[in-house]
């Protein structure tokens, strides 16, 4: 009887205890199963806050970028926005993550002087699943991407020497600048541009109606010719003014630099050699006499203009300015000392100081190259430079040959690009330096546009200086995709 009585037991325990089970599950149903459906409606409200927070990302850098496009601001506005509703639903198409309905509001703003933001705000509605049960069948989801662009101060610094005529890069780079220029807003971006040969000339004053004044910066740029050595120091120097004058806090300040050869020119102030056997025959306007007659000696006497060298050959004083658009002759006499422009006396024929003596021969005009261009650009750096080790003219840099002239030329630019990287017109107001170089010239003139631009690839990169870009062409059919990729990355700054 005792063995049966425990076998009841353990059989009415176990009934208890099954009882209790199915409670305790009755009870979790209740209270589990609505937080596992809360879990589940949230996880997919969150993947659709993401979705909307990217892709209005997306679409307002894209409506920021279109900023560019239309000739008044109404324009640019106008396309800013049908661009940001268009890539918003691009990349955002109704049905994606069960997201029927929704609706987009793009608006564009001046935030602060030389900036505009671009707001891109969405708000759709998302159908639930397990909160239905509690009559909750849908929620309003929302997402802001905001970008700003920034108004930018560009200069275009061409190169328009002779060398261009040979290998299609005049043609060229003309129609790969004005499809870079049109990148551009018209009204608020300013764009300017200098050409330079041996002489530079500013044809188009930073302006920011550059697709619609008289002329347009697209026609200037359609009348450059080619002609002329390369004088790249004082084209970036000038290029550079540009944006120093302007000094407009908030903008981006930009100068774009192009060449297709090694800088071969310095711009300066040359005294006159009277030292030197066989002396100048340049004509003394102090005396008002010529090298054959007693008394003549025009030691004092500078001519302010640019020298040209390179191999065997130095080219004469010229004028550092060309006096047309477009320039047609970059070979301009330079006729009368400093201080003697206005004189009412002209010299005799072929005692002007302007190729006299012939190409070769300069330095029997010419004493010595300063220590420093027109500009303050030092001759002496990264590329030696001789002087003379005798004679009345110790220590001077010497004329005797072209090689050394390039080699001064080379270090004036070179010496132009830190002195940019050092002088930024206040701490959020760099000057970014980009640079294209047309055809493979050699090592030298690769890493010359480097150092000029603060490109990371640079020997002497400095992290801490606005960093710039260098691209290479190898041919003019590549100068489209070079000046592109450019616009591509100032914009990204721009943003």
């Amino acid at each position: 009887m005792h063995g049966q009585s425990s076998d009841w037991n353990r059989r009415g325990s176990k009934r208890r205890r099954r009882g209790i089970t199915i409670i305790v599950t009755a009870i979790m149903l209740v209270f589990v199963m609505p937080m596992v459906g809360l879990a589940i409606d949230a996880g997919l409200l969150y993947a659709v806050k993401a979705r909307l927070s990217a892709a209005s990302d997306a679409a307002a850098m894209a409506a920021a970028r279109s900023l560019s496009l239309g000739l008044t601001l109404a324009e640019q506005e106008a396309s800013a926005e049908a661009r940001g509703e268009a890539f918003f639903r691009a990349n955002f198409p109704p049905g994606t993550l069960g997201v029927g309905n929704y609706t987009v509001v793009v608006d564009v703003q001046e935030t602060q002087g030389m900036v505009r933001t671009v707001s891109v705000d969405v708000t759709a509605d998302v159908g639930l699943y397990f909160m239905r049960s509690l009559g909750i069948t849908n929620t309003a989801v929302s997402a802001i991407g905001k970008a700003s662009r920034r108004d930018v101060n560009l200069i275009m610094v061409i190169d328009r020497s002779g060398s261009m005529n040979s290998n299609g890069g005049c043609t060229g780079v003309k129609s790969a600048a004005v499809s870079f220029l049109n990148m551009f807003a018209n009204g608020r971006d300013r764009l300017g541009m200098v050409t330079y040969g041996g002489s530079y000339k500013l044809d188009y004053q930073p302006n920011m109606n550059f697709k619609t004044s008289s002329p347009t910066l697209a026609g200037i740029i359609n009348n450059i010719n080619c002609t002329g050595w390369t004088g790249s120091a004082q084209a970036f120097w000038k290029g550079y003014e540009q944006l120093a004058g302007l000094n407009e806090p908030g903008a981006l300040n930009v100068l774009l630099f192009f060449t297709d050869g090694r800088p071969n020119v310095i711009s300066a102030e040359f005294f006159v050699n009277t030292a030197i056997t066989p002396k100048s025959h340049c004509y003394d306007f102090a005396l008002n006499k010529d090298f054959t007659q007693a008394g003549w000696n025009p030691v004092s006497q500078k001519y302010r203009g640019w020298i040209a060298g390179e191999g065997s050959t130095r080219d004469g004083i010229s004028q550092i300015d060309a006096s047309s658009i477009p320039v047609t002759n970059d070979k301009v006499k330079v006729i009368k000392p400093v201080g003697y422009e206005n004189s009412p006396v002209n010299p005799p024929a072929n005692k002007d100081c302007y190729y006299r003596s012939g190409n070769a021969d300069v330095w029997k005009d010419v004493a010595w190259y300063p220590n420093s261009d027109l500009y303050g650009n030092s001759v002496f750096g990264w590329k030696p430079v001789q002087t003379y080790t005798s004679g009345p003219y110790t220590g001077k840099v010497m004329t005797t040959t072209g090689n050394n002239m390039a080699a001064a030329a080379v270090n004036a630019v070179d010496n132009a690009g830190q002195r940019v990287r050092d002088r930024v017109l206040d701490p959020d107001n760099a000057v970014l330096v980009y640079a294209i170089g047309l055809g493979d010239v050699g090592a030298d003139q690769h890493e010359l546009l480097r150092r000029i631009s603060n490109d990371s690839a640079s020997s002497i990169f400095d992290s801490t200086k606005p960093l710039g870009m260098y691209i290479f062409a190898p041919t003019a059919a590549d100068l489209n995709e070079a000046f592109v990729r450019i616009a591509s990355e100032i914009l990204r700054y721009a943003q």
